[in-house]
């Protein structure tokens, strides 16, 4: 019991230290987790005075924490190199890409070494409901997961991408949204989508027609649509690279297809979402 008061403490003062910091960033304390956490524009925050201040942390610390996007920044700081991470579903291709030298996993979360990453919300808290039991045992852990809406065998069937949330909705229609996300540079059609869910094409699209409200077409044109908008906020690809990456011919067949779901153009969205593309052109 008193290691379950012990990890229901520390959790107390942890959020206590994220609700009202102290003070500044030191790199150069020692002896403690180093806990980073990133979103959207990971890229952007990317420069030498921060990589310089990760390699002399990660080196203190005793443990390292990546949630989310934040793998990005221990590869690029160089920490990564002959480890295993993993990172937000929507950035593996690119990190794998990016970073050759470090292993890359699609688990929900990557312990290597000192390090460990996870990639997104419902992720992070597997991580942290694993580490909790390895700092303060099993009843620690469980009474931390007993605060949440949290069902560990629903988590571990699950893989990530678009369909990845516990959601409402038949089997036959996950499995083929999934599908989807796996093939959004290679769209399937709805036949071959329907042959691979062991379905009639025509079973299909009544079922996608009942839960989703539209085609099974229109619904995969959303999902490379919303890919394409993410690249262009994130990444530095032009226009024609995303549209490859997305399953479009071309970029004006990208740029018709987006205007028609948002009202606007990619260019305009890039632009508004990262004002310094437009200056630096």
């Amino acid at each position: 019991m008193a290691r379950h008061h012990a990890g229901w403490r520390a959790g107390l003062q942890l959020q206590r230290i994220a609700d009202h910091p102290d003070g500044s960033f030191d790199e150069g304390e020692t002896n403690r987790t180093l806990v980073l956490v990133a979103g959207y524009h990971v890229r952007d925050q990317v420069t030498p005075t921060l990589l310089a201040k990760l390699r002399t942390a990660t080196r203190q610390a005793e443990r390292v924490l990546a949630l989310d996007t934040a793998a990005w920044l221990l590869a690029a700081a160089g920490v990564l190199e002959g480890q295993a991470a993993t990172i937000h579903w929507q950035e593996l291709e690119a990190f794998s890409e990016t970073f050759p030298k470090t292993e890359v996993s699609t688990a929900r979360f990557v312990r290597s070494g000192t390090f460990l990453t996870c990639g997104g919300a419902s992720t992070a808290l597997d991580m942290m409901l694993s580490l909790i039991q390895e700092l303060y045992g099993s009843a620690a852990a469980f009474g931390a997961s007993t605060m949440f809406v949290y069902d560990p065998s629903r988590q571990s069937e699950l893989n990530r991408g678009a369909a990845r949330l516990e959601q409402r909705g038949s089997p036959k229609v996950l499995e083929a949204v999934n599908l989807m996300a796996e093939r959004i540079e290679s769209p399937l059609s709805t036949a071959e989508l329907a042959k691979q869910v062991s379905l009639s094409e025509r079973t299909l699209a009544r079922a996608f027609q009942r839960e989703l409200g539209m085609t099974p077409g229109k619904y995969y044109k959303i999902l490379r649509l919303q890919h394409a908008r993410y690249l262009s906020e994130e990444t530095h690809l032009s226009l024609e690279q995303i549209a490859h990456r997305c399953g479009f011919s071309s970029a004006s067949s990208l740029g018709r297809s987006f205007v028609g779901l948002y009202g606007r153009t990619l260019r305009d969205t890039r632009t508004q979402e990262r004002p310094w593309v437009k200056s630096a052109r």
